[in-house]
């Protein structure tokens, strides 16, 4: 498994195991562990650093971004991820050779398939060329924009690794280094998710292990199959983040944590307004989303009765509400001879907590196109890089990340190696 395989690497190298904590935090300026250096913040937060190196896995939250569940492949709230920490270091070679050890052996990759993005701030471009990685494929800005851990954190400067697959390129880990009394402090990210699919060959997460047994019901199951493509996968990520974030101590009570839940709870009833959840069906997706979190490495004790229960609940309140705004939301479209200003339906999303693509699905039943203006895509590398569709190609992967930066980088900084 890769999460072993992962440790096992640290221990041999004489990393430092650190205990995973819970999903939600408590007493926090945060509800959730977003990231695996979140949950172990103290460690940069020392003045003096001795010569030491860690490894965790820890599971973690995002609810930023819900919206994109089930749009794009690369899009989960929930995940598991693999961080190695490192103080002392006088460069950044030993990190990096961490890095491409581990990530080529949990995917079964070819080192010199990897490509990088690597500053020249800190020396990190030459490090990486060090170790025997090309140049042409080794993307350098002549100048990086910092990034930290957060307001108040420390900066530092991210090397960035990619691997082409299948019609696409997968972000496949993220190293981190910020600079302190003449040595470096690490940071690092990778996706266990990510790391399994492209290992077993899949063409998204949702066929592998960590995903499957909610994919097998949702894709199965008579009462989804006039279920989008894109609603299907929400109740995939949804299920299993709900069931995760309850285990490990979230209500839907409470303010914080809570929030989340019924943001998730909302956007499922959405999808199936005018239709209550069965009950057998409540219960085989607590248990599929357990035997998903079972083949992440967590083995937890479910009241599966009990959990299903106020799942469907929370579901079909939500639903029935839903049903009702979209009855009052119909009769006004109605009497306003099927038309409204964008004004208007801003309103029915700030007061009512209709998006805008619920209402325009909505009128879409009705058989009433609503003048919206179009949309403007916000460019991000993840949801862009990988595709559910083999039509969206990407013919030169070392270009598309190129352009990719280029983007993000808003034209200031356009020269790069």
């Amino acid at each position: 498994m890769i999460r072993e395989l992962f440790i096992g690497m640290g221990k041999e190298r004489n990393y430092n195991v650190l205990p995973e904590v819970s999903l939600v935090r408590e007493n926090q300026d945060t509800y959730f562990i977003g990231s695996a250096v979140m949950a172990h913040m103290h460690l940069f937060e020392k003045k003096q650093h001795t010569s030491t190196s860690y490894v965790a896995a820890q599971r973690i939250f995002s609810s930023k971004r819900l919206q994109e569940i089930g749009k794009y492949p690369l899009s989960t709230s929930f995940e598991v991820m693999f961080s190695m920490f490192r103080f002392g270091d006088t460069d950044g070679r030993e990190a990096l050779r961490f890095a491409i050890d581990f990530v080529c052996k949990a995917i079964n990759g070819d080192p010199d398939k990897l490509i990088f993005l690597a500053p020249y701030e800190l020396g990190l471009r030459n490090d990486v060329l060090a170790l025997g990685i090309s140049s042409n494929r080794v993307i350098s800005w002549n100048q990086s924009l910092e990034t930290s851990l957060g307001n108040g954190r420390p900066t530092g400067y991210y090397v960035k690794m990619f691997y082409p697959y299948r019609y696409g390129i997968i972000p496949i880990g993220s190293i981190g280094f910020i600079e302190s009394n003449g040595t470096l402090s690490v940071d690092s990210a990778f996706f266990m998710e990510r790391l399994s699919f492209v290992r077993e060959g899949l063409p998204t997460f949702y066929q592998d292990q960590f995903f499957a047994p909610l994919t097998n019901i949702v894709n199965n199951h008579e009462f989804f199959s006039d279920l989008s493509f894109y609603e299907k996968n929400l109740w995939i990520n949804h299920i299993r983040s709900i069931v995760a974030l309850l285990v490990d101590g979230a209500t839907f009570d409470s303010k914080g944590a809570g929030h989340a839940l019924k943001k998730m709870v909302r956007q499922l009833a959405v999808t199936i307004v005018g239709k209550k959840l069965p009950n057998e069906l409540g219960e085989k997706l607590i248990l599929g989303a357990n035997q998903c979190l079972f083949h992440l490495g967590y083995l937890n004790k479910i009241e599966y009765q009990k959990l299903s229960d106020t799942l469907i609940t929370k579901i079909d309140t939500a639903s029935n509400q839903i049903s009702k705004e979209k009855k009052a939301f119909i009769k006004a479209l109605r009497s306003n001879q099927n038309n409204m200003s964008m004004e208007e339906l801003q309103k029915w999303d700030s007061e009512r907590g209709l998006k805008l693509e619920w209402l325009e699905k909505f009128a879409m039943q009705e058989g009433v196109s609503l003048s919206c203006p179009q949309k403007i895509k916000k460019h991000q590398f993840r949801n862009e890089c990988y595709s559910f569709s083999e039509t969206d190609r990407i013919k030169d992967p070392i270009q598309f990340i190129k352009e990719s930066e280029n983007q993000k980088m808003k034209g200031v900084l356009i020269k790069h190696g």
